[in-house]
């Protein structure tokens, strides 16, 4: 079982919760732009992100940001994501989200709220801070 307490970074109306309801490992969107800005991303880590944040309501699975840089399998695509979500936390000096899954399912908790589905896949909805950012750094 998923053991995430207090990971949404807004109330879901599009109103950004203070700082001091907005968990450790959620950044602000400064903290997000700072790491975009600072960090060298492949062409697959920008088309992850890309995907994600023009995603319906910013949600995408595992499996679809695997299909996004020619990968096969959900596993594959959340590992791949962790990876990034890892280099923008330790660039935006946030901590490791504090959960009973594995590294790299925890790191993406940085870039969005997940759910784990029906299989080993997971849904992803990005945090308002990480998309507010991305567009910032004219990424998206």
């Amino acid at each position: 079982m998923l053991k995430v307490m207090n990971w949404d970074d807004a109330d879901h109306q599009g109103n950004d919760v203070s700082d001091t309801a907005r968990a450790a490992h959620i950044g602000t969107t400064e903290d997000y732009v700072r790491a975009f800005t600072t960090i060298v991303l492949s062409t697959c880590e920008r088309d992850m992100l890309r995907a994600h944040a023009k995603a319906p309501g910013r949600k995408i699975t595992g499996l679809s940001l695997a299909n996004t840089v020619g990968h096969f399998g959900s596993r594959m695509g959340n590992k791949k994501y962790g990876r990034l979500a890892a280099k923008v936390a330790t660039a935006a000096g946030l901590p490791m989200c504090q959960t009973d899954v594995s590294d790299y399912l925890a790191a993406i908790f940085t870039l969005a709220e997940g759910k784990q589905s029906d299989g080993e896949d997971w849904d992803w909805v990005m945090h308002d801070n990480v998309a507010k950012a991305l567009e910032q750094a004219g990424m998206v």
